[in-house]
């Protein structure tokens, strides 16, 4: 050994120095490939770089080391296909595009997406907090009635029990549901105000936790029965709000994380501008 060292001119101190390095190296691809999969199994897709937000204290080395050693191990994800819809002529005004959310329950938005289960679909409403991401409130349902969105708006209400509602904007799409009767009167109710989108982009924040919900977290479920949809998504909206890094807040905190920090007055200076075509010469990407 001594011999050989010698030959390629390299001192015993620099072999072991050497092979500590390598040892090292080892452990934090063991620990790296570890650590992404246990966030794997509450987060079936999420992706390489959001793994190490949701891990950043225990990962080993830095974002795009981490990022790096996951792609090459076999955790890149496969982007489901997107769609663009065009939606016909005005029903109601759109309030919120252009505009700036600085706080809470400033705007709401919902929407409606749907699930197979049981040899049937059901389908699932979401109600997102635009400024925090929060998925404020979901409901499972067998129908597409009005009574179902109502429901699913009284929950997200009473979830924000004492809280300032006076500001806040429930922005839809031009579904029958939201433009019923039944529904404009629950809004009438609470003096909400309603905004409506004219495309699909126009209700991007919603329809993104749609597909997030569904591709990312239903997919990878057991959902036979409409029992085990409602507790999966129930499931799936404790680990997104909790525990997802989110790309659109500060430092990819979740939306949990982020509304505890700025209520302790964290990214005070944090706001969300509305998208307009008053605003921007680019078209929306929703990523």
């Amino acid at each position: 050994m001594t011999q050989m060292l010698n030959w390629q001119d390299i001192s015993r101190q620099g072999a072991h120095q050497a092979i500590s390095r390598l040892h090292k190296h080892q452990r934090d691809l063991l620990d790296t490939v570890e650590l992404a999969r246990g966030v794997r199994k509450k987060h079936p897709q999420m992706g390489c770089r959001d793994m190490h937000y949701a891990m950043r204290d225990k990962m080993p080395l830095g974002r795009d080391w981490t990022e790096k050693v996951l792609l090459n191990c076999g955790f890149r994800v496969k982007k489901p296909t997107r769609s663009f819809t065009v939606a016909g002529s005005d029903i109601c005004p759109n309030l919120i595009e252009g505009r700036t959310i600085t706080g809470p329950n400033q705007v709401w938005q919902t929407d409606i997406t749907y699930s197979w289960a049981d040899n049937r679909w059901y389908y699932i409403s979401f109600v997102i907090d635009v400024f925090t991401r929060q998925i404020v409130a979901s409901r499972c349902s067998r129908d597409l009635s009005a009574a179902s969105q109502v429901l699913c708006l009284a929950q997200a209400i009473a979830g924000q029990k004492g809280k300032d509602l006076s500001q806040l904007i429930i922005h839809t799409d031009r579904g029958v549901q939201y433009t019923s009767l039944e529904y404009k009167q629950f809004l009438r109710r609470w003096n909400l105000r309603h905004s409506m989108a004219h495309y699909a982009w126009q209700n991007a924040y919603c329809e993104r936790v749609n597909r997030t919900i569904k591709n990312n977290y239903l997919a990878h479920y057991t959902t036979n029965s409409y029992q085990a949809l409602c507790a999966g998504v129930k499931k799936a909206v404790r680990c997104y709000n909790a525990t997802k890094p989110h790309r659109g807040l500060p430092s990819r905190l979740s939306p949990d994380q982020f509304l505890r920090a700025f209520n302790q007055g964290e990214n005070s200076d944090y706001c969300v501008n509305i998208w307009s075509k008053l605003t921007s010469t680019k078209m929306l990407h929703v990523n």
